[in-house]
């Protein structure tokens, strides 16, 4: 059974006669730290009228900005998230905006220990995805449960890239920690696993039709007969 070190390297591999698809960033997840901890953020929003917090429903402040177009929380620990940036430069430039809205505001806080943690791709392909012949050469590193969702789970495991594959084609690629490291990996993953799995003689991308034409027995007379024996 293949497994994920299998996969090539980007440099290993050769071009396949498909075009690869680029990977678009749909978001770029961050982290830092304020440099105060125990925030009293009831106190704090009441003087930070920009601010959106309700304790009952989550345990962390909002604050929302236009430009770029992120979104924060604050953390009574003194972190903060900041998720929707598209880039990793965007999301420091957040990160810092947000810094200097809160020492407007009046607020001792600082900017330190600014971490990328995650960043979300996506793409597609113009064909369909053979997922169960996929899941069944690469179960080890598969999850892949039909009735429950229909998209195929792959994932590597260094560095921890997870692949979530549908059988139209469209694909989201999380786990990343640089851009680089994300299109990197995705190059060896298309040119090594992938186009072995593309279902070019079939027009079918329907998840339900898929899942349904796989369940479907045969119910043909050699079905019966076999079933007698």
């Amino acid at each position: 059974m293949a497994t994920t070190e299998q996969i090539p390297d980007a440099s290993e591999v050769t071009a396949p006669d498909l075009k690869m698809p680029e990977i678009e960033v749909q978001n770029v997840v961050s982290t830092f730290f304020l440099g105060v901890k125990n925030l009293d953020l009831k106190s704090i929003c009441s003087q930070c009228k920009f601010l959106e917090f309700n304790p009952h429903k989550f345990a962390a402040a909002t604050v929302r900005l236009k430009e770029p177009r992120t979104t924060a929380l604050i953390f009574g620990s003194g972190n903060m998230v900041c998720t929707g940036a598209k880039t990793a430069r965007a999301s420091r430039l957040a990160c810092r905006q947000c810094v200097n809205v809160l020492q407007r505001s009046g607020l001792q806080v600082g900017f330190s220990n600014f971490k990328v943690q995650n960043i979300v791709g996506s793409t597609g392909l113009d064909v369909p995805i053979n997922l169960v012949r996929l899941h069944e050469e690469y179960g080890a590193n598969c999850s892949y449960e039909p009735e429950l969702f229909p998209g195929l789970i792959f994932r590597l495991k260094h560095p921890k890239i997870v692949y979530l594959l549908f059988r139209s084609g469209r694909l989201v690629v999380t786990g990343a920690k640089t851009e680089r490291e994300l299109k990197k990996f995705w190059k060896g993953f298309y040119d090594g696993v992938l186009v072995h799995y593309m279902d070019v003689n079939s027009t079918l991308r329907c998840s339900s039709e898929y899942r349904y034409k796989n369940q479907k027995k045969d119910y043909s007379i050699k079905y019966f007969y076999d079933a007698l024996q």
